[in-house]
């Protein structure tokens, strides 16, 4: 299998080496020692002597064995965690997150500066808001304000919708999503594959009873306990799931090398909770 087939990660260079590394590269100095002086010894021609270089040189090869098998240590321990990463998800939700960071090698050329992008398109529901539609279950789950049996109901224009219905699917939950009529067809398509219901009403101002969000508070309201109103405009749910998750990631991946983070805003949740922690960690 090639290497390149694992993903790799750059160390912080804030944090400590590795035990078997340090211990493979001073096993690996002794023995260029070693045979550094075993290969100066080489002049002398009494038997005493050879005996002694045959001897350094023996000692110098089964010292490079050991670096070796330090070495191979230290990379069966990397690949261990490579697929520990990689391992088994017991449902989609686990599958949300630790997304690549992509170089966008034109733009950063014409900048002058490394412009790196987060493929969030690669999480199961396909975009960051699957961090915000887990976040915002598993919180609800964590407080008991969602039940066995309930049901998710949230006003969407389509991503969250998505990612909602992903996640209750994996749950187990029922999930009922209130769309405008101008939602792209593939969206709503998507979702009801999903397993979803989806409501379509007309677009409305937020003042208006008909407005997607005071339709999807109402339907929760008459649901009764164990459902939930999502409300991603004002669940700070949805900020924390890009606190713990995006940010994180984020300053990781590029060990700490962090000058500007931008991106468009919708609902404001990512951009808050990510310039939140890249403030403070990189004071």
């Amino acid at each position: 299998r090639s290497v390149a087939a694992w993903p790799t990660r750059r160390r912080n260079p804030r944090q400590p080496r590795p035990a078997q590394s340090i211990q493979a590269d001073r096993i690996l100095a002794a023995a260029g020692d070693e045979l550094r002086m075993a290969i100066e010894s080489l002049g002398s021609t009494s038997t005493a002597m050879a005996r002694t270089v045959v001897t350094s040189i023996a000692a110098s090869i089964l010292a490079a064995f050991a670096a070796i098998y330090c070495c191979r240590r230290l990379w069966h321990q990397r690949c261990k965690e490579c697929c520990q990463k990689l391992r088994l998800a017991s449902d989609a939700v686990g599958l949300i997150g630790s997304t690549p960071l992509i170089e966008l090698k034109f733009l950063s050329r014409i900048t002058g500066c490394r412009v790196l992008a987060k493929a969030e398109f690669m999480n199961p529901g396909g975009s960051s808001k699957d961090r915000v539609a887990a976040a915002i279950v598993a919180e609800a789950e964590a407080s008991g304000e969602l039940r066995p049996g309930g049901t998710i109901v949230e006003a969407t224009a389509g991503s969250t919708g998505v990612s909602l219905a992903l996640v209750a699917r994996a749950r187990g939950y029922h999930c009922l999503l209130i769309t405008p009529d101008d939602t792209s067809q593939e969206k709503q398509k998507l979702i009801r594959a999903l397993g979803a219901s989806l409501e379509v009403v007309k677009p409305a101002g937020i003042s208006d009873p008909q407005h997607p969000v005071n339709v999807a508070r109402a339907r929760a309201k008459n649901l009764g306990a164990g459902s939930i109103f999502c409300n991603q405009y004002d669940n700070l749910a949805n900020m924390r799931a890009h606190e713990r998750g995006m940010a994180e990631e984020i300053w990781e991946q590029t060990a700490g090398e962090v000058d500007a983070f931008v991106m468009g805003a919708g609902t404001g949740g990512t951009i808050a909770g990510v310039s939140r922690v890249l403030k403070v960690t990189s004071l």
